[in-house]
């Protein structure tokens, strides 16, 4: 309910009470919005018709489908004037996103989009009125330069689909006049004032500015995400660099393993070409049988060595 609606109730005294009207329901707000698109689209309402007449209307029909609260016209137009407001900025927000949507983006990526920038825009007022939005949203007034998105519909007040085809039928179902997800207001638009047409005017220099701040949250958005993927590729060749170092770190670690082991045998067999270098001295012209036997071991064990040798500088031979 809009700030300082009241609701009249007569005391049966000369004097009235004035009685704070109950709060509006989203599903209130959702009927209203179907009735407003209803009573616009009669062809009987022209130039001439009231404003009175016209809520009047609105009245009628939202009373007919909505049996939580009774309204009249006057708490219908004060809630209706708030939220005709609200509903077109949010559309003004949405629909620049959705027209210049961020790379890899989602219809509810636009969606928690819009609702956040809303908020931004309102000093933290959340958008609370997306069911009665989801009815109007398609109607031209919200589409702005997009009529290409508004669904034909018919004449009456319902519809019925039989065999893919779509008919009138005559009765209003418990749920109201069908709305705009299946409807297009435009197919008999109710003609437009003076008034009313200097205050759409109006009404659209305020939404081109919020088209305005909607496309400069766009394109930050979008400046935000290809940070966040150079940011990645930065990432992802940061990640191949310290894979190939790691690579280098063992293949070194395997070299110096290396070294050392060819090394040691390098070592061991200097020690046996000094040992069997001795003992030859020794048993120079002798006839040392035993000598002997253990010159050819030591010579064995030398040449077991030295191939050991070759083989590790050498694997592949």
């Amino acid at each position: 309910m809009a700030d300082g609606e009241i609701q009249i109730v007569p005391t049966g005294k000369e004097t009235t009470k004035k009685k704070r009207a109950p709060n509006w329901l989203p599903i209130e707000e959702e009927q209203l919005a179907i009735s407003w698109v209803h009573v616009i689209e009669q062809p009987e309402f022209a130039n001439n018709q009231t404003r009175t007449m016209f809520y009047r209307k609105i009245e009628e029909n939202f009373n007919m489908y909505s049996k939580i609260h009774y309204r009249n016209h006057e708490q219908i137009k004060i809630r209706w004037t708030s939220l005709n407001t609200a509903t077109l900025k949010f559309t003004a927000i949405y629909n620049a996103i959705e027209w210049n949507p961020p790379s890899g983006s989602s219809p509810d990526d636009w969606m928690s989009t819009a609702m956040t920038v809303y908020a931004n825009q309102t000093k933290g007022t959340a958008f609370s009125s997306v069911s009665a939005w989801q009815k109007v949203c398609y109607c031209p007034k919200w589409r702005g330069d997009r009529p290409d998105l508004t669904v034909p519909i018919p004449l009456s007040d319902n519809i019925e689909i039989e065999s893919g085809n779509i008919t009138n039928i005559g009765a209003a179902t418990p749920s109201g006049p069908c709305t705009p997800s299946s409807r297009n207001a435009s197919s008999i638009s109710r003609p437009t004032g003076q008034k009313a047409a200097k205050r759409r005017r109006i009404e659209g220099y305020k939404d081109d500015e919020m088209l305005s701040a909607a496309d400069n949250f766009a394109e930050i958005s979008k400046e935000q995400l290809a940070v966040l993927s150079e940011g990645n590729t930065i990432e992802i060749e940061r990640n191949k660099i310290s894979n190939e170092m790691l690579k280098i770190e063992e293949k070194k670690l395997a070299l110096k393993e290396k070294d050392s082991k060819i090394l040691e045998a390098h070592k061991q067999s200097e020690t046996q070409m000094i040992d069997y270098k001795l003992l030859r001295e020794l048993t120079d012209g002798k006839e040392d049988t035993e000598a002997e036997q253990v010159l050819q071991m030591m010579k064995k064990n030398y040449s077991q060595v030295a191939l050991h040798i070759l083989r590790l500088m050498y694997p592949k031979y």
